[in-house]
C-alpha cells in the first residue's frame, strides 16, 4: 500500500502569519504538521508517499527531504494551490485497483492512520470515513473513495453520515488549523499532555508547578525552571534570560531568544524569534516581526528590531556580482545579435504596414533590479520571447539582473518575492503577460523543482521554438 499526501493548502486563514509558513509546515512543539502525518504513516507500515504540495513547495522538499528519516520514500508533486483532489489523482499514475491511502497533511489529529487502515480492510467494497473529534478526519482508502474525493477537498466538509457509507469514530485530537486560536489551542494542547499517544520530543525539566513541566531542547538556555510558575516547550538553541518572568503555558520556538526583563504569559513564540528586553506578552502568537493577539484576533507588524524580531540577522539581497566568464558570454551574445536588431526593426515596419496597426519599433519598460530600484528598459517588437529580451543583456553586463531569474517587472518585485531578478526565466520565456497569477506560480514551482542540469538549456531551446510550434498550429 502507498499514501498519498495532500499539503497544498495556502494557509489563507492565518494571514500574514502564512508570509512564513505555510499550514503543513506550521510549527507545533517544534515538529512541522505534516512530520507527525509522516509519522503516523510510516508506523502503519507504509514506506513509499506520493507528497502534494503547492506553496513553499522549495521548503517542504528541504524539510522533509527523502523520507529516510521516516522509513519513507516521498515523491514530490506540484499542484495549483488548493487544487481539487480529483483533478491531482488524474495526472498521477495510479491505478484503480490499488488499496491507497488519500490523507491531509497540513492539519493536525492524533496518531490513528494505523487503525483506519485496518477498520477500513474490513470493508474492501464499502467506503469507511473517518470521524475524530466530531470532525471530518480527511483520510479516505481507494478504490471505495473514488465517489467522494470531494470530502478531502479544502475546505474540509463534514462528513456526510450516509447510511451508504460505515462511520468510523477515532479516539483523540483532530484540528483544522484554520485559525490563530486553533493553532495556539494544538500547542497548549501538546504542551500539557493533552493529545494521546503524543508527547513533546524535548526532555522534561521540572516548573515550580508540581503537576506541570518544561519540555527543554538541546542547548538551550533557560535559567532556573524551577522558579517559573509556568510550563511547555522551549526548544533547542533558544537562550531566555534568567530574569524572564513566565506564567501558564509558553512555547519557545527553536532558535529563539528572549532578552532581559520580559515577562510571556499564556504565549507561542515561534522559532527565530527576538523578544525584546522589558517587553510584556500576554495571550499572543509572536513571529519574528509579527504580533498577533488571541484575545481579538489583531495583528501588528513591528518593524522595530528592539521590540520583538527575526533573532538571526537575515542575508540581504546584495548586488550581483557575475561572474567574469558570464559576463563575457553575455557580452559575445550581444555582438553576435546586433545584426538581429535592424531585422527585428525590418520585422516591425513590414508587420505594421501589413496589419495597418500603428507598432513601436521598441517596447518601453519600467523594471526593478535586484536592489529594489527602479529601471527604465527597453524590448524588441518581435514574437520570439528570447529575442525581444536581447537589450535586458545590458543590465547583466553592469551587474543590475541575474542572466537568469525571476521575472523583473514592476509587479513582480512583491515583498515576499525574494528570488532574484534575472533576464531570462520560465514566466519572462514562455508564458505572456496576460497569463493567470496561477499558472505563473506553479510554472515556477515546477522550475525551482527541477534539479537537471540541463534546465536552463531546455528553457531556452524551448523558447527559441515557441515561435515555430505557434505557427504550425495556426
Amino acid at each position: 500500500m502507498q499514501a498519498i499526501i495532500f499539503a497544498n493548502r495556502t494557509g489563507d486563514e492565518l494571514a500574514p502569519l502564512d508570509q512564513y509558513y505555510c499550514p503543513a509546515l506550521l510549527p507545533i512543539g517544534n515538529k512541522s504538521a505534516i512530520e507527525y502525518t509522516l509519522e503516523d504513516i510510516a508506523s502503519s507500515g507504509i514506506t513509499k508517499v506520493k507528497l502534494i504540495i503547492s506553496s513553499q513547495a522549495q521548503e517542504i522538499e528541504q524539510r522533509l527531504g527523502d523520507g529516510k528519516r521516516w522509513g519513507l520514500d516521498i515523491e514530490y508533486f506540484l499542484s495549483k494551490p488548493q487544487e481539487k483532489t480529483t483533478s491531482v489523482l488524474g495526472r498521477l499514475s495510479i491505478s484503480s485497483d490499488d488499496q491507497i491511502l488519500i490523507v491531509r497533511g497540513d492539519i493536525f489529529r492524533s496518531p490513528c492512520i494505523t487503525d483506519f487502515i485496518n477498520f477500513s480492510k474490513q470493508f474492501s467494497n464499502g467506503f469507511v470515513q473517518a470521524k475524530m473529534a466530531n470532525q471530518n478526519a480527511a483520510m479516505m482508502l481507494l478504490p471505495a473513495a473514488l465517489p467522494y474525493l470531494d470530502g478531502i477537498d479544502w475546505p474540509l466538509t463534514q462528513p456526510s453520515d450516509n447510511t451508504s457509507v460505515v462511520t468510523l469514530v477515532l479516539h483523540g485530537l483532530c484540528n483544522r488549523l484554520d485559525s490563530f486560536q486553533a493553532y495556539m489551542q494544538v500547542n497548549v494542547d501538546l504542551a500539557n499532555n493533552r493529545i494521546p499517544f503524543l508527547s513533546p520530543i524535548e526532555r522534561p525539566v521540572m516548573s515550580a508547578n508540581p503537576e506541570q513541566d518544561f519540555y527543554v531542547g538541546a542547548k538551550a538556555n533557560t535559567g532556573d525552571l524551577t522558579l517559573q510558575n509556568a510550563w511547555g516547550i522551549i526548544g533547542e538553541n533558544s537562550w531566555v534570560s534568567p530574569n524572564v518572568k513566565m506564567k501558564n503555558t509558553i512555547i519557545i520556538g527553536n532558535n529563539s531568544l528572549i532578552d532581559n526583563n520580559s515577562t510571556l504569559e499564556n504565549c507561542l513564540i515561534l522559532p527565530h524569534t527576538y523578544v525584546g528586553e522589558g517587553l510584556e506578552v500576554n495571550n499572543s502568537i509572536l513571529c519574528q516581526k509579527l504580533l498577533i493577539s488571541l484575545d481579538n484576533g489583531g495583528v501588528i507588524e513591528i518593524d522595530d528590531q528592539a521590540l520583538i524580531g527575526p533573532s538571526e540577522h537575515q542575508v540581504p539581497i546584495k548586488s550581483t556580482k557575475t561572474h567574469l566568464s558570464t559576463r563575457f558570454i553575455v557580452f559575445m551574445l550581444l555582438i553576435a545579435s546586433l545584426p538581429l536588431w535592424p531585422l527585428s526593426a525590418c520585422y516591425t515596419l513590414i508587420y505594421s504596414l501589413l496589419s495597418r496597426v500603428p507598432t513601436k519599433l521598441l517596447n518601453h519598460e519600467v523594471i526593478n533590479d535586484n536592489l529594489g530600484k527602479e529601471l527604465t528598459t527597453y524590448s524588441l517588437n518581435v514574437p520570439s520571447r528570447i529575442l525581444s529580451l536581447l537589450p535586458h543583456l545590458f543590465l547583466v553586463l553592469t551587474g543590475q539582473l541575474d542572466l537568469f531569474g525571476a521575472p523583473a517587472q514592476v509587479r513582480f518585485a512583491a515583498e515576499q518575492d525574494k528570488q532574484r531578478r534575472g533576464v531570462f526565466g520560465p514566466i519572462q520565456l514562455l508564458l505572456g503577460n496576460d497569463a493567470p497569477e496561477e499558472e505563473r506560480l506553479l510554472l515556477t514551482l515546477e522550475f525551482d523543482n527541477n534539479h537537471h542540469r540541463t534546465k536552463y538549456i531546455t528553457l531556452l531551446w524551448d523558447a527559441f521554438n515557441m515561435p515555430v510550434r505557434s505557427f504550425i498550429q495556426t
